[in-house]
């Protein structure tokens, strides 16, 4: 019997593209486990509701290769919109409970959900995106605009592009961010070296084409996010205030769950890059009753100081702190970081010269937050031990895990 970790990305996810892996780093963090390794290669922008069905088919079809036995234990863990994807898989099975039995091997399979950076109940930078009313037609045409220039570049073009951009942007001395990581996925695109290298390229090439393609056909998931719900689209986790059915749900299954809060640092007049503050201000400003009240939450990482009060306003550069709160404050622990450390995007780091597909570590959003190894590397032992114990509070155990034999289902 094995345990199967997987693991979901967020708004814009991807396994890797060009020169960024998502999760960076959490398979050397986790080296030390037993632990088998999944990247869910996710839709980028689709809706949660779609997201969902092809992380359940995607998960059926390890089952059918035999690559997950029957027997085998499942651990869900999803980043920022990954986490809604979760819910929306678990909303189905309750919701197919009444007609089909519950009886899908799936769902009898999974022990542990947790939740990384989830805008629970939205997020007030979608908010004031939708509220700019810009149409999903005119808001789908930059990314196919993308598209179709650097589909007429073709690799070699897009590459010589990509050199050129470094010479009027160079890299940020201090640390690299999402800038820089565009501009070094383009240069990679081509390669003069060995066929191997030049193979990898063109694939990486055409997979961002692919990436870009989808995001201008399918951008569902920011009318996902708005903590408002639009008149008419489908119903996202997000807009449901069912918290209390979904738990109830997963105890009835003995599905532990757990909630990882982040709160980043208020942006200095003369600290952080210029799209942090930006992010950042938006989210703070006049954030949206929907997202949730003040919610005082215990450290998860230094566990013996005193419990943080978050307030609406306060945000990690992408979701406000409040809307992570779910199911309850009792499930729900703190960590000081902004959206991106927490996936392993905290510092820049080039990957060894002889590794034939070159995958970078940046700091994306370059907040200023002091998050660094060694708190990503206890963060994701935490994690990892929850699979174990379904807790993060040390020397504690959930109520079902004291539970009589006869009623656990494991």
């Amino acid at each position: 019997m094995q345990d199967h970790f997987v693991l979901v990305p967020g708004f814009g996810g991807f396994q890797a593209l060009g020169s960024l892996r998502y999760y960076h780093g959490v398979t050397q963090a986790l080296g030390f486990t037993p632990l088998v390794l999944h990247y869910f290669p996710n839709l980028p922008t689709a809706s949660v509701q779609t997201r969902a069905r092809q992380l359940r088919r995607w998960l059926g079809e390890l089952q059918e290769r035999g690559v997950i036995a029957r027997r085998d234990h499942i651990h869900l863990v999803g980043h920022s919109t990954g986490g809604l994807d979760l819910r929306q898989l678990l909303i189905d099975f309750r919701e197919e409970e009444g007609t089909k039995g519950a009886s899908e091997s799936l769902l009898e399979q999974i022990r542990t959900v947790q939740f990384i950076s989830t805008p629970q109940r939205g997020t007030n930078l979608a908010r004031r995106l939708r509220k700019l009313r810009i149409p999903s037609r005119v808001a789908r045409l930059l990314p196919r605009i993308l598209f179709e220039t650097t589909r007429a570049f073709r690799e070699v073009g897009a590459s010589f592009v990509g050199r050129r951009l470094q010479r009027v942007f160079p890299p940020n001395k201090g640390s690299p961010d999402w800038l820089d990581a565009v501009i070094q996925t383009m240069v990679g695109f081509d390669s003069s070296k060995d066929k191997l290298e030049r193979a990898l390229a063109r694939a990486s090439y055409f997979e961002t084409l692919r990436w870009l393609l989808d995001i201008s056909t399918d951008i569902a998931a920011i009318s996902d996010l708005d903590p408002v719900r639009t008149p008419g689209a489908p119903e996202s986790p997000a807009h449901r205030r069912t918290a209390e059915e979904e738990r109830d749900f997963l105890m009835k299954w003995d599905i532990h769950y757990g909630s990882i809060v982040t709160v980043a640092k208020r942006p200095a007049e003369k600290e952080a890059r210029g799209l942090y503050k930006l992010v950042y201000a938006l989210n703070a400003r006049r954030p949206s009753p929907e997202l949730g009240q003040a919610q005082t939450i215990p450290w998860l990482l230094e566990p013996h100081e005193a419990a943080r009060r978050l307030m609406p306003s306060d945000n990690d550069g992408i979701v406000n702190s409040v809307s992570m709160v779910w199911p309850d404050a009792e499930s729900s622990f703190l960590v000081e970081a902004d959206h991106a450390d927490v996936i392993g995007h905290f510092n820049y780091v080039q990957p060894p010269p002889d590794t034939p597909q070159r995958y970078y570590q940046y700091d994306l959003l370059c907040s200023g937050s002091d998050f660094d190894l060694d708190q990503f590397e206890a963060l994701w032992r935490k994690i990892a031990s929850f699979t174990e114990s379904g807790t993060y509070r040390p020397h504690a155990f959930p109520p079902s895990i004291e539970a009589p034999a006869d009623q656990m289902r494991h």
